[in-house]
């Protein structure tokens, strides 16, 4: 999790616990990268944002070093909504909306968890500033996981 925005370098216990129910919901391949989750407090709107993506996996070596290899993503919207205390309002966004919009496409959840309001969106594709999840080594077909 990014702690940038948050005055302890520590997620409050309530949000760990809502990340790590709601990625029970996101099912990537059985070789899929980690799952990055980016949050932030919206003290002016007593909002939680919370963004989860699966890293890109690159190849390192072989005739494909540096190729991204696609992942594909589903998600089972009814677990993931089943992490909040009632149920959310669910969203989809197919593409960017502008040529700023940093998070493309993705499906949101907004409700209340755990007694805070939490904006959750679960995004198709990592953000550019996330980097590559994990490499996939051409030589031995092995994963090795950057975060």
């Amino acid at each position: 999790m990014n702690t940038a925005e948050l005055p302890s370098a520590t997620p409050p216990s309530w949000l760990r616990w809502f990340v790590n129910d709601a990625i029970r919901g996101i099912m990537p391949g059985e070789d899929s990268a980690p799952v990055g989750c980016h949050f932030y407090l919206d003290r002016e709107h007593g909002l939680w944002e919370v963004t989860l993506f699966v890293g890109r996996s690159e190849v390192l070596g072989g005739a494909w070093d540096g190729k991204v290899v696609p992942i594909g993503l589903e998600v089972d919207v009814t677990r993931v909504a089943a992490a909040f205390d009632t149920p959310p309002d669910i969203l989809w966004q197919a593409e960017k909306v502008t040529p700023a919009d940093e998070l493309g496409a993705h499906i949101s959840f907004e409700g209340v968890t755990r007694g805070n309001n939490v904006w959750l969106r679960i995004l198709q594709d990592a953000p550019d500033w996330a980097g590559v999840g994990r490499l996939l080594h051409a030589s031995t077909g092995q994963f090795e996981d950057l975060w």
